[in-house]
């Protein structure tokens, strides 16, 4: 599953470069090759067990009278142990591509991806091309100023985030009534189930040797997952 998405995320984000660069421009490509295409995967799985059943122990005892007025009595323990369990899976994984080799020649790679599987970063649309629209449209109209003499000359960078989370659970309710023990129709196991995978991109510009991010392009992308790694503690 983890190669199909990655599949899905590179062949939406070429396309979606190659869409932006055939734009009519003044400033050359919008993209352009010696720029670079951070990835960074999330997928993470927690999954929480309770059991908790509540029983009572019941003692009917003959009927007293006080004042002559007939009384019942009866007598009720309760008992309600419970316990817990959770188990957190995450899986992570980066890849660097530079936009001037991953832009060509992966036309019969992106010909057939396969989409099947539970995940809605293969099913959905991933919103690449609209998020870079919008922001070279941005970059072009207010662009960054040149750092010197040094290259690159376009810095600017551009991070996208998306997260999709899946919350499922079950509980069971049974109920008891018996002539000394009845159990309340509460809950006795509840099964919970969250899903999150998250997409990370950062564009941005090559190192000098174009086999590394810039070091802003690579910082652009740490604080983008120190951020979001931040959110999820908070949750």
């Amino acid at each position: 599953m983890i190669y199909n998405i990655k599949q899905n995320i590179f062949c939406e984000a070429v396309s979606s470069i190659n869409r932006i660069n055939a734009l009519p421009s003044n400033f050359g490509k919008a993209i352009p090759d010696n720029y670079s295409m951070q990835l960074q995967l999330t997928l993470a799985v927690a999954e929480a067990t309770t059991l908790s059943p509540t029983v009572t122990y019941n003692r009917t005892f003959p009927n007293g009278a006080e004042s002559g007025v007939t009384i019942g009595q009866n007598f009720g323990l309760g008992f309600n142990p419970n316990a817990s369990s959770t188990a957190t899976r995450t899986d992570t994984t980066y890849t660097y591509w530079n936009v001037g080799r991953i832009t060509k020649g992966n036309e019969d790679f992106c010909k057939d991806v396969d989409r099947r599987g539970s995940s809605l970063l293969l099913s959905s649309d991933l919103g690449i091309y609209r998020f870079l629209d919008q922001n070279v449209r941005a970059a072009a109209l207010l662009r960054s100023s040149k750092v010197g003499n040094k290259k690159p000359e376009k810095i600017d960078v551009y991070s996208y985030d998306l997260k999709f989370a899946v919350v499922t659970g079950l509980g069971i309710a049974p109920s008891l009534k018996l002539v000394s023990v009845s159990g309340l129709g509460a809950p006795i196991l509840n099964l919970n189930r969250t899903r999150t995978h998250e997409l990370l991109l950062t564009f941005g510009p090559s190192g000098p040797d174009g086999f590394e991010p810039s070091g802003i392009a690579f910082s652009q992308q740490q604080i983008t997952t120190l951020k979001s790694s931040l959110r999820l503690l908070g949750q």
